[in-house]
């Protein structure tokens, strides 16, 4: 199971902390198996990232993060900021997110969908969530949520940076999970059926 250490999790309402520990997947044979990988990606996707890569570089960007950190009050930068980076640095999939937010819940659903363990920070509901978002704008030079890490690498947001929706529709979001250690190792149909577990050839026949 995923769950923050013990030093943070003296720091960290634990109600705001949630830790969604994997499941083991042993889907039967399949009857068949897809030609060719859907191609993900595509014009919209890519929309998304040059926007957002405008905009963090933008005199609108710096304001933003100017106003996380307003809003976060007077706290120990350094206190916070080794907070977060362990945070980072201790779980394979780290979520920085909102509990009202509707793209933290696609990115949190997805990976339930594909059985994969996280631990998420409701920034909105823990004592000093604001605090650990404005170290986030410095950081990453985003202000929105979610915010999301694997393997100590972050990915963006939920559509943007280039986000795990988009990861997941090019095929590299489950060797992005595999090599942090978020899920084991597989053979390929297994990874697949990860990726897609909706698809026809992942679903499971009794004899």
């Amino acid at each position: 199971m995923l769950t923050i250490s013990s030093a943070l999790a003296s720091s960290v309402n634990a109600r705001g902390v949630v830790s969604r520990p994997s499941t083991v997947r042993n889907p039967r044979s399949p009857v068949s198996v897809r030609a060719q990988q859907q191609q993900g990606g595509g014009f919209v996707e890519g929309l998304i990232n040059n926007l957002t890569v405008a905009i963090q570089s933008s005199p609108l960007a710096e304001g933003k993060k100017a106003l996380a950190v307003a809003q976060a009050g007077s706290y120990d930068e350094a206190s916070v900021k080794a907070k977060m980076e362990a945070m980072i640095a201790d779980n394979p999939v780290m979520i920085f997110s909102f509990s009202t937010c509707p793209f933290c819940k696609n990115a949190k659903k997805l990976l339930d969908d594909m059985n994969v363990g996280y631990t998420a920070v409701e920034l909105n509901e823990v004592e000093g969530g604001m605090a650990i978002r404005a170290e986030l704008a410095k950081k990453t030079g985003r202000t929105s949520m979610p915010n999301i890490w694997i393997g100590g690498v972050g990915i963006g947001g939920c559509n943007d940076g280039p986000g795990i929706m988009t990861l997941k529709k090019n095929g590299e979001l489950f060797t992005m999970l595999e090599k942090a250690g978020a899920v084991k190792a597989s053979d390929p149909m297994e990874a697949y059926c990860a990726e897609d577990p909706s698809a026809d050839e992942c679903r499971v026949y009794e004899d």
